[in-house]
């Protein structure tokens, strides 16, 4: 994939703060491709404006600027909209070496700790499925939270799923309800603990 290429090259120049960008994109000003990129962001057209924002990444050579760093985090925005993870991780990274604002840093650092959540979910939703209920269990308790992280959020309901599996009635039971406390229009959760109850 051409980004690839190009976040490679981000991550290789940022000790020097160097950005080396590649391609012809006809001559359009950087400007103008922004900002048809964000109208595109902006109406849910992630991909078409991803591709828009390449080209105007494309746009000029040189150092790294405020401009460029913007059109990445809209370009990482468009790879999270889409389900790009690793995309998106790998964006993000790069941000994270060559954007010096520290409300930034921290806004990448918040957002890699989630991508790496959602690898965690990931593998606890394959080990539920295929019946190893205390390793998801154990796995769900590192990140389940009702701090409003969807990550933490699913860990959180997973870990009932995986205490109720495990034969743990009284923890599911609770640990439901407190979910449904936070979240009480989910049924799923709701039809769980309905469940529960006759146990």
């Amino acid at each position: 994939m051409r980004y690839g290429f190009l976040i490679k090259r981000i991550i290789l120049s940022a000790a020097c703060m160097t950005l080396l960008l590649s391609g012809c994109n006809g001559g359009r000003d950087i400007h103008e491709l922004r900002a048809e990129a964000i109208a595109a962001f902006d109406s849910g057209d992630y991909a078409g404006a991803e591709r828009l924002f390449d080209e105007a990444l494309e746009a000029q050579w040189g150092r790294v600027s405020d401009l460029q760093t913007d059109i990445l985090r809209y370009r990482a925005e468009c790879e999270l909209q889409q389900g790009k993870f690793d995309e998106a991780r790998t964006t993000y990274e790069a941000l994270l070496n060559v954007d010096s604002d520290e409300e930034g840093q921290g806004f990448y650092e918040d957002i890699l700790e989630e991508l790496g959540s959602l690898d965690a979910l990931s593998t606890m939703v394959s080990d539920i499925e295929a019946g190893e209920y205390q390793k998801a269990y154990d796995l769900a308790s590192q990140y389940a939270s009702m701090e409003g992280t969807a990550a933490g959020r699913l860990s959180w309901f997973n870990k009932a799923v995986c205490a109720e599996y495990l034969g743990n009635y009284e923890e599911a039971y609770a640990l439901f309800n407190e979910y449904l406390k936070v979240y009480p229009d989910d049924a799923d959760a709701e039809k769980e603990l309905e469940f529960l109850k006759t146990r």
